[in-house]
């Protein structure tokens, strides 16, 4: 199985940069494509990347941690080294020892998801302000289609709402 290469032209400040619309994952011999709304969370284990979705259906993802963070919109974070998460999995948060935070997900299986204390003040920031709907784009009166995400201090985030 090849890795697959993710790469974005250079694009002037006032355009647009591309979005990740979906993702391709892997169960068992097929190749699926997976729309990154329908994605709760990225987890990281044994060597591998798998996505969970809101069927609760766990993929095995070719692209790492670090290229995700990189390309996907700002409707999801990542709470640290092993997950990245969608606003859209968090059910509840508590704080725990250490000024950390354990979230509670949909589907979260059993993993723990845990909030470093060093990203604490960026999540709750995130959460009340910066997480972006996952309109990916719109139709105008004739039908094309538009962005409704800008790229804004390198994240993606939403325009109008």
């Amino acid at each position: 199985m090849g890795k697959y290469c993710v790469t974005r032209e250079r694009f002037e400040d006032n355009k647009e940069a591309p979005v990740l619309r979906n993702i391709i994952v892997s169960k068992g011999c097929e190749q699926l494509i997976i729309p990154i709304q329908e994605i709760l969370y990225f987890f990281y284990e044994n060597k591998s990347v798998f996505a969970v979705t809101v069927d609760n259906e766990v993929y095995f993802c070719e692209l790492a941690l670090s290229v995700l963070d990189r390309e996907i919109c700002s409707a999801f974070f990542r709470i640290n080294r092993q997950v990245i998460v969608s606003y859209r999995a968090i059910k509840s948060f508590s704080y725990i020892e250490n000024n950390k935070i354990r979230l509670s997900v949909s589907n979260g299986q059993g993993r723990d998801m845990v909030v470093g204390k060093n990203k604490v003040s960026r999540f709750k920031n995130w959460i009340m302000f910066d997480c972006a709907c996952f309109s990916l784009s719109k139709k105008d009166s004739s039908g094309a289609q538009h962005p409704d995400f800008i790229r804004k201090e390198g994240r993606l985030h939403s325009i109008g709402a």
